[in-house]
């Protein structure tokens, strides 16, 4: 009875040791997230990210033993626990015209998130950081698989069955992350943007 109890005991201390590191994973991930967004990769330092998730040298350090191990795991688990989210939406509506246009309308503001941002941050910043496009490429690869299959549960089994399909979903992904780009020197609504009625035109026509 007495083993019994010291092994239920260590075994709770061991969850809850677990459960202590994960959020404070999550805490340093999201600081990341946040200084990127904020502030740009240069001033996403480990030690102002240390400070923006207040946690210690010794706790950053034990999860991130490098800056570019930290900055692309606090984006690809930022945007990977979004496309996850949205993949499992069951309100799309049965009418294929109209589903074309709810799947761009919700893949737009994707594209003006902060993970976007940082995401960007950090692909700039790899041109001429070699350890760092070494540390990101596969991550991007394996997000990249992960925001397809997530275009794919936007539009549905009925349209991806399409043959043009494909070609609608890079177009509309390349496309829409050009388009984002440019508000980063001109700031505004992205809901008023022209280049919606256009992406739908389109898709309509190539799909439909």
């Amino acid at each position: 009875m007495e083993l019994m109890s010291v092994s239920i005991s260590d075994a709770s201390v061991k969850r809850t040791q677990q459960e202590r590191r994960a959020i404070t994973r999550r805490q340093i991930l999201d600081a990341a997230v946040a200084v990127l967004f904020r502030d740009g990769y240069s001033a996403a330092t480990t030690l102002r990210i240390q400070h923006e998730a207040g946690v210690s040298r010794g706790r950053l350090l034990q999860q991130f033993p490098s800056r570019e191990a930290l900055l692309v795991a606090a984006v690809q688990h930022l945007a990977t626990a979004r496309m996850e989210d949205m993949r499992h939406r069951d309100d799309w509506p049965h009418d294929p015209t109209e589903r074309i246009d709810w799947a761009i309308e919700i893949m737009w503001p994707t594209f003006h998130q902060p993970y976007f941002w940082a995401a960007t941050e950090l692909w700039l910043a790899s041109r001429a950081n070699d350890k760092l496009r070494e540390a990101l490429l596969p991550e991007e690869r394996r997000l990249g698989h992960l925001v397809r299959a997530t275009t794919d549960a936007f539009f549905g089994g009925e349209l991806c069955a399409r043959p043009r399909y494909e070609l609608v979903r890079e177009q509309l992904n390349t496309s829409m992350r050009g388009a984002a780009l440019t508000y980063a020197l001109d700031p505004r609504d992205p809901a008023t943007d022209p280049h919606l009625h256009e992406w739908k035109l389109m898709a309509r026509e190539l799909l439909t």
